[in-house]
């Protein structure tokens, strides 16, 4: 596989969330085949996210405003976020607390009571957003592996087996297009992430940050505003 810039992985996980996200919203609309298609695409989206904000984590020049750009960007995506999936957070609250929990292991390590009640309090927080306690500890468990040689492919392995063993189980025992299509997303989804991250060249591709961040908001509003058109 060719060597992948961060402008790839990025545009990668955005179809990944496209795709996935249009499975849920209109997954009941679809043929069984696209919904499992498309759910599958949907794996790539969150561990990529977490290991590049541990890649912008290891570069920013200021951690502060690293943190002020996805609360802003968080706080936008919100009410979109709230019309199509309900009163949980999205996916941006998920990734800024994981991003303090590394604030904290990286700069706090002389005292383990404030960084344990930090993190303590970082997963409670990610209990009511998006990908729960499991995507601030996959953000830790990038940035532990990240100088490990195929430090990506060890810290896929636990979210790969806490959550595609019970997916198998289930495909297996009710094998419908739901079922297969989240078992995609935690085996072929996770896959081609863990293949384009073991791949990653470390260098940033084409400069387009805020297209990144206000893509987000903007295919979450255009999708219910779609759904809404189809009265869903």
């Amino acid at each position: 596989m060719p060597s992948v810039t961060a402008f790839a992985l990025k545009v990668a996980a955005i179809v990944g969330m496209t795709c996935n996200h249009i499975a849920n919203v209109f997954g009941s609309e679809l043929p069984g085949g696209a919904m499992v298609a498309l759910y599958s695409l949907g794996g790539l989206t969150f561990p990529i996210m977490a290991y590049l904000l541990c890649e912008g984590y290891r570069h920013t020049s200021s951690v502060r405003r690293y943190a002020e750009r996805l609360a802003v960007f968080a706080v936008v995506s919100q009410i979109p976020y709230s019309l199509l999936f309900g009163a949980t957070g999205n996916v941006l609250i998920t990734l800024l607390v994981g991003l303090g929990m590394l604030w904290l292991v990286d700069r706090q390590r002389q005292s383990l009571v404030l960084c344990a009640l930090g993190l303590l309090g970082g997963l409670a927080v990610s209990s009511f957003c998006d990908w729960g306690i499991i995507g601030p500890l996959m953000i830790l468990l990038f940035w532990h592996f990240h100088d490990r040689p195929r430090g990506v492919a060890l810290a896929m392995l636990v979210p790969f087996l806490g959550l595609g063993l019970p997916a198998l189980s289930w495909a297996i025992s009710d094998p419908v297009p739901l079922s297969l299509g989240v078992l995609g997303y935690y085996t072929v989804g996770f896959g081609l992430a863990t293949a384009l991250m073991l791949n990653y060249n470390g260098q940033r591709g084409r400069p387009l940050k805020w297209f990144f961040y206000g893509y987000y908001p903007g295919h979450l509003l255009a999708l219910w505003a779609l759904a809404q058109a189809l009265a869903l």
